[in-house]
Order: structure tokens, then C-alpha cells, then sequence
């Protein structure tokens, strides 16, 4: 959907799973039908980029939030915004939360944590400052417990008396994300990649995770329904979809043309919204979930974008996941164009788009097919590439993960085949550590 003013910020539900609202970098709410994804409303709400977004427990109002110091409330009643608060000493505002019963509103700056009535009629409170900037917190789905992160601690605060009743440290890396997903868990994402869960129980939480997994560059947390899919962005131009307590990647859903900021599940678990910096929204369907979700497949196939005008969406076959979907059936309109190729009088590649190759070996094969792994070797910091194989792209800006991706090859007959890889970039710290495995028939083969 290209009826978006500016790059795509911040997205959300309501509770009752009827409005998908995002927010964009010129300061615009939008209102969506969460099935269809029909613009409603477009309303404009702050001077500056739109930051954050919750609701309150009976998703009557909404609170909207920008970096630089302005909250807003918006009532569904009433159709209109009507609550406003402004001040440069609120700047560096990441989270903007209702309390327990819906009275009051607690909201950071910086280092510091604020609470004011939820009408933002009456003073505001500084309740406590920390040492380290709060990146984001979270309220448990009864509201009488607030959790938020400071470096690489979490906090535990009683909204009933603003008292902390628990804090401990998780780490060395600093916490960015963090989000309660039931009554009973709490998810955390840290800048090293490392995604955690811990149990949330009689107003306390385990200081164990229960479980954990690798999953790259933080981003927003968003969850299925169901409790077993979550979709990241931050990463690049695509949406990754995992099942972190499987330890996996699943899918990566290519579409976007800027950094995928903000994801979103709509009325149900088939349907996710998708929103980039490249100022678009796009909706993704899996056929195999309904309105109203029945049982549980462990093993979700791959999501459509049903904004794609050459594809519709009831015309689209039920594919498998990208775990073990052939590459060839990527859509081919989320891949590069064709680059120039230049070449040696052997039929192999001498430059790709004017980048230099560099022969790192010859295999010689027996069968007419191979599957290959493609993985990160080393950390996971973000870092992309993609495969080009006998003069088209296969893979194309990647993002490698532990999990090892496969991807077949199918050769030619009586001709020199060529795979090459591209190093996109060098994620958060050099050098690009995506990395080739396969079996040669004797013994297992890797290049860097």
C-alpha cells in the first residue's frame, strides 16, 4: 500500500483485533481495517516522527508518542485526540504505558521514569532516574507490574506503590527490547543478539531464562496470537518470521525496498502487516489460517504479499516454508535485476555488476543437483549476502543467521557451472562472516 506520507515508524493492534495503526516520520497516525488493510483515518498528531504506540486495557485510547518529548491520547469514543503533553525535558521518550486499572500513565525520559494521571490533566511525577538510558519497558497484562531494562538489567516496579521489588542483571550487553507476551513470560532482545524468555510468576520473575536463542539485530517484538511465530524487522529490506522457542528461522518475506521497521499480526494469525522506511505498508497472508484459528501448525508455509498487483492472492499456490522451498520459486520481483557479467573464455564469471571475482575453487560433481547451506560462521550481526548462480540471483540480500538455509543447485550439462557470493555488507563489525557448507560426496566442504 503506497498511501503512506513518509517512513513507516511504529505499528500496532488494538485489542479487539479490528484496527491495525501505524505512525509515520511526518507525524501521522493511520487507521487500518486489521483484515483488508483499507485506509480509514490518516490524521496528524505530532511535528516530528511518531515513536511509539500502546493502548490502553480496553482499547478505548491510544497513547502516541514522539522521541522528541509530546504524548497524545486519542479516544476511539470520541474520535479526536484529546489529551496532550509537551515539554523539551521529556525528550528521549521510548515507552509510554497505561498503569494498572487504566489510571494512570508512566513514560521515560532518557534516564528518568515519569507518571502522571492517565487525563494528563494533573502534575507530573518524577517517580525515579537510573544510571544507564531505559531503551524500552513493559507492563504485565494485569497492569499492577511494570518492567523495564537499563543497561543490561531489568527492573521490576510495583505500580500499585512505584516501589521496585526487583532488579537483576541478565548480561554484559545492553537489553533493547522487551516485551510481556502472556500473564507468564516476558521476552527480552539484547544488542548481542541474544533473545530470552523468562516466567513471570506471583509478580516475580525467574532469573534464569527458560529459554533463549540467537536471533540477530534487535527490533520490535511482535508475536502470533498463538504464542508461536515471531516477526522481526531492523535488518534490511525484508521481514524475518521465527519460531524462537524451536531456535529457527522460518520464513523472510522480500518485498521492501528501505529497512523493514515495524511488523504487526491483523485479525488473525494469517494476516501480518508490514511497515518500512521505504514509506509503504504491506499485508501478508497464509492461506492456511483462518479468521477464526482452530489448531496449531507447527510448520507455517510461506506468506504471500497480497499488495503485489501481479499476484493476487486467491490465485497463489500454497507454497512450503523457505526452509525447504527450492530458491527458484523466490517471486522474481524481489530480487535484483540481472547485473552485467563479464567473462573468461571458460564460461565463468570475470566480473559481476563491475565487482571483481575471485575463483575460491573448482568442484567437480556427479550429480546433476546439490543443496548447499548457507549460514553466518562467526556472530550474528546483521550481516547479508546474497548467491548468484549461472547468471541469475538465487539469494539475494540474505541476512545469515545460525541456522543453516538450504538452497539447491541444479547444474547444466557439458558446461562450466558458477556460483558466486556477495558480500552485502559487513554488519555491525567486519568482516562479513556469511559462510557455504555442502557435501561433496567425500567430505564436507565450506567457503567464506
Amino acid at each position: 500500500m503506497t498511501d503512506v506520507d513518509g517512513p513507516v515508524t511504529c505499528m500496532t493492534v488494538d485489542p479487539t483485533r479490528k484496527l491495525v495503526i501505524h505512525g509515520d516520520k511526518t507525524g501521522k497516525l493511520y487507521f487500518r481495517d486489521a483484515t483488508t488493510g483499507q485506509l480509514f483515518r490518516k490524521l496528524k498528531v505530532h511535528e516530528s516522527a511518531v515513536h511509539k504506540l500502546s493502548f490502553n486495557s480496553n482499547g478505548k485510547l491510544l497513547i502516541s508518542s514522539s522521541f522528541d518529548g509530546e504524548i497524545k491520547i486519542f479516544d476511539f469514543n470520541k474520535d479526536a485526540i484529546v489529551q496532550s503533553l509537551y515539554s523539551p525535558d521529556y525528550v528521549g521518550i521510548n515507552f509510554a504505558l497505561f498503569s494498572i486499572a487504566d489510571g494512570f500513565i508512566y513514560f521515560n525520559s532518557g534516564k528518568r521514569i515519569y507518571k502522571t494521571r492517565s487525563d494528563l490533566t494533573q502534575r507530573v511525577n518524577l517517580v525515579l532516574e537510573e544510571s544507564d538510558t531505559i531503551l524500552d519497558a513493559s507492563t504485565s497484562p494485569d497492569r499492577s507490574s511494570l518492567v523495564y531494562c537499563s543497561g543490561s538489567t531489568l527492573k521490576l516496579m510495583n505500580t500499585r506503590t512505584d516501589q521496585l521489588r526487583q532488579e537483576f542483571t541478565i548480561g554484559t550487553s545492553p537489553i533493547q527490547k522487551l516485551l510481556f507476551l502472556n500473564d507468564s513470560v516476558l521476552a527480552t532482545w539484547c544488542l548481542d543478539g541474544n533473545l530470552s524468555f523468562w516466567k513471570f510468576e506471583l509478580g516475580q520473575l525467574a532469573q534464569t531464562p527458560f529459554s533463549w536463542m540467537r536471533a540477530g539485530n534487535p527490533g520490535e517484538i511482535v508475536f502470533s496470537l498463538d504464542g508461536t511465530r515471531m516477526v522481526s524487522g531492523n535488518i534490511g529490506n525484508w521481514a524475518r518470521v521465527m519460531q524462537p522457542f524451536q531456535k529457527q528461522v522460518t520464513q523472510e518475506l522480500f518485498g521492501h525496498k528501505s529497512t523493514v521497521t515495524s511488523a504487526v499480526f491483523g485479525s488473525s494469525d494469517g494476516i501480518l502487516f508490514t511497515g518500512s522506511k521505504d514509506a509503504t505498508v504491506k499485508i501478508w497472508r497464509d492461506p492456511r489460517y483462518t479468521k477464526e484459528i482452530t489448531a496449531i501448525n507447527s510448520s507455517p508455509i510461506l506468506l504471500h504479499d497480497s499488495t503485489a498487483k501481479t499476484s493476487p492472492i486467491d490465485s497463489l499456490p500454497t507454497l512450503a516454508t523457505t526452509d525447504t522451498l527450492p530458491v527458484k520459486q523466490t517471486p522474481t520481483d524481489t530480487l535484483s535485476k540481472t547485473p552485467e557479467v563479464s567473462k573468461k573464455s571458460d564460461d565463468t564469471p570475470e566480473q559481476i555488476g563491475g565487482r571483481q571475482v575471485v575463483q575460491a575453487g573448482t568442484i567437480v560433481v556427479s550429480t546433476a543437483e546439490v543443496t548447499i547451506y548457507v549460514f553466518d560462521n562467526s556472530t550474528i550481526d546483521g550481516d547479508t549476502m546474497s548467491l548468484f548462480f549461472n547468471d541469475e540471483w538465487i539469494l539475494d540480500h540474505y541476512g545469515v543467521t545460525k541456522a543453516k538455509k538450504p538452497v539447491q543447485l541444479t547444474f547444466r550439462e557439458n558446461q562450466n557451472n558458477f556460483l558466486v557470493m556477495f558480500a552485502n555488507n559487513l554488519g555491525r563489525t567486519a568482516p562479513n562472516t556469511a559462510a557455504i557448507q555442502f557435501f561433496d560426496g567425500k567430505s564436507e566442504r565450506f567457503f567464506r
